[in-house]
């Protein structure tokens, strides 16, 4: 297990290393530092500041007006109408983190395609400049050069159209965060995806909302049952009572079905993007093995240096393909600690930030 880890380590420590080297008078932004701006900039957070508000002014009103008739349903009633909005809260502020991180890999993984696609066009200028030198001496043919100048004119509409990508993923960034002066630093840690599904699971039936609401609706068919048998209601009356508590207990266990599900897919699909990563890990150990095998054999007189920028190319690729991995991991890791109910912010794959956020 130790082994594994170190390799994962080592993996990101070579990401890391390789990254687009930004210009040193840029002033570069971290994961946590974007997602608290994001989170000032956004209307989605500022109006779910306001409803969480209202849902807390909400349940008070209630609980001050239930002193005087002490119900026990619209007690209860009141504390689940204020975990609604709480629930809704924290799933517009997940919103606004996901979306961040998004942002903020997306820029990362635009730099990283430019990097390789410039080295692209590289090789099919070289590939051009050999061509004709082969043309003039008789060892290649003018549809040769016609198959070079229309690779190397598909190179150049591709690295065009990653620099466009690469401005539009910034300028996206840029009103992500209410400001053009910073970019990204690209860095994102790797967090094993350490948790146990069958202690979870237990604890999210506990807290969820929708099950305490399928539950108070059976609570409220038994009561209204108990009632009518109390009043010697008609037989139909009655047989229509059962079957709604036979209907609520139904839904009772549909929730708790669906939502074991639910916690079952995204525990799945986080434990599957952390496998991905770590495979891709071990593919790029390959790669940079692969690279400096070529870089010896060019050295040696065995390859040439076309040889070792296509080794190049593979490497950066390999590495582009590991962070996106290792993006994907953090977003299922996200929208797992979502789906239980908590605030994303706290989440152990994100680093610490400060939860105030002036509106």
């Amino acid at each position: 297990m130790r082994k594994n880890h170190s390799s994962v380590v080592l993996c990101l420590g070579i990401v890391l290393l390789l990254a687009w080297q930004v210009n040193a008078s840029t002033t570069t932004i971290s994961l946590a530092e974007t997602i608290e701006l994001a989170l000032q900039e956004s209307i989605d957070r500022k109006i779910a500041e306001i409803e969480w508000e209202n849902g807390k002014i909400a349940y008070q009103k209630a609980m001050a007006d239930n002193l005087l008739t002490q119900s026990t349903y619209n007690q209860g009633l009141a504390e689940l109408n204020l975990q609604k909005a709480e629930a809704a809260y924290k799933e517009r502020i997940a919103g606004v983190v996901i979306s961040a991180l998004r942002h903020f890999t997306d820029v990362e993984l635009a730099r990283m395609d430019l990097k390789i696609q410039e080295q692209q066009l590289r090789l099919s200028e070289k590939a051009l400049e050999l061509t004709h030198r082969k043309v003039k001496a008789q060892n290649a043919s003018e549809y040769d050069l016609l198959q070079a100048e229309a690779a190397l004119a598909k190179s150049e509409i591709s690295y065009q159209k990653d620099k466009d990508s690469l401005e539009e993923k910034q300028q996206a960034f840029y009103l992500l965060i209410g400001s053009d002066t910073m970019i990204p630093d690209g860095k994102l840690e790797y967090v094993p995806f350490a948790v146990e599904l069958t202690r979870v699971l237990p604890e999210v039936l506990q807290s969820s909302v929708k099950l305490k609401e399928t539950k108070d609706g059976l609570e409220l068919a038994k009561l209204d049952l108990e009632r009518q048998l109390l009043e010697e209601t008609a037989d139909l009356l009655l047989r229509d009572a059962r079957n709604q508590v036979s209907l609520a207990e139904l839904k009772v266990e549909q929730a708790k079905t669906s939502i074991a599900q639910e916690v079952r897919l995204a525990f799945n699909a986080a434990k599957q993007a952390e496998q991905a990563y770590k495979a891709s890990c071990l593919s790029h150990e390959l790669e940079r093995k692969q690279y400096q095998i070529t870089k010896g054999q060019v050295e040696a007189g065995l390859k040439t240096e076309d040889d070792l920028l296509k080794a190049e190319i593979s490497l950066w690729e390999a590495e582009r393909s590991v962070y996106d991995a290792m993006t994907n991991q953090v977003i299922a890791y996200l929208q797992f600690d979502e789906l239980i109910g908590k605030d994303v912010r706290t989440s152990q794959v994100l680093p610490p930030m400060n939860m105030e956020v002036d509106g």
